[in-house]
């Protein structure tokens, strides 16, 4: 990992979430390494997201090619417990945190298409536990299919404040088109996404592989392969219109094939995390 800081947005570190202040950098400290995936079950991951019910927790699974399944892993790495899922398993891609009936759920996005040749897509909201142990969770499935055709994905973004989903696609060169859920929310049944704009990395690679908004709301975390960027957002403002401003560049990660990034539940730090068996857990802390 390079020892180089980071650059990272002073609206996030202050929590201010004012969009004006989207331009203004400030310096953090690089990313270390907290952890190491501990379980050779845990060999690809694509998606990470901090637990609510139990500190310390975060959950993570694998891309396409598993079964459906989450793995809840303590803050350095190691294995916690299994969660089955009563869900189809096709290309799992990224997991968010969010508000549900239950107060908080897990979001799980099954919106991987390499090839552009699905029918639908789905997300999979899922009640967290009241104890970590090896379960079968029941899955609530949120099919979908977009306006205009298939699409590539591996970015599912939860708003904490309505529960807003929102999916960017994932593009080799180019612009990557942000959609939304129609609001409100019903499982089980089909809808239409809404086209909600585009984004493309301020620098490097185009190629999106996942993010996460802040707890509070105040920003949003997309990642590239090797790359973080932070958008500036204010808590009543959508998260597509928080991308379509000034993103600030973060790190260069030391990641094989990275995807997964999330916020801890406190705000205060992101954790990421690249494919492969034993793979590391980076961890950077802004303070203001």
């Amino acid at each position: 990992m390079s020892k180089r800081a980071i650059v990272w947005t002073i609206a996030a570190i202050l929590g201010c979430g004012d969009s004006s202040a989207a331009g203004e950098c400030v310096e953090c400290p690089a990313a270390t390494v907290v952890g190491a995936l501990g379980d050779p079950q845990i060999r690809e991951t694509s998606g990470i997201a901090a637990s609510w019910a139990h500190p310390g927790v975060w959950y993570v699974h694998n891309d396409a090619g598993d079964v459906a399944r989450l793995f809840a892993i303590a803050g350095d790495g190691a294995l916690r417990a299994t969660l089955t899922l009563d869900a189809p398993h096709v290309d799992w891609e990224d997991i968010a945190r969010g508000p549900c009936g239950a107060g908080q759920c897990l979001y799980v996005g099954d919106i991987g298409d390499n090839d552009g040749v699905r029918d639908v897509y789905a997300v999979y909201r899922v009640a967290e536990p009241v104890q970590l142990l090896d379960s079968a969770v029941a899955a609530e499935p949120l099919p979908f299919t977009y306006p205009d055709g298939p699409h590539d994905a591996e970015t599912l973004l939860v708003d904490p404040g309505n529960g807003q989903i929102t999916v960017v696609t994932k593009v080799e060169s180019g612009d990557s088109s942000i959609y939304e859920f129609p609001l409100p929310l019903r499982p089980g049944e089909r809808v239409v996404l809404e086209p909600a704009g585009s984004v493309r990395p301020p620098q490097g690679s185009s190629r999106i592989t996942g993010g996460d908004v802040h707890p509070d709301g105040t920003g949003v975390l997309l990642r590239t392969r090797s790359g973080v960027f932070y958008y500036s957002k204010r808590p009543d403002q959508s998260v597509a219109s928080a991308l379509s401003g000034d993103g600030c560049a973060g790190p260069k990660l030391d990641e094989e094939q990275g995807e997964a990034i999330a916020w801890t539940v406190a705000g205060d730090a992101w954790v990421s995390v690249g494919e492969g068996v034993g793979a590391a857990l980076h961890r950077v802390t802004c303070e203001p």
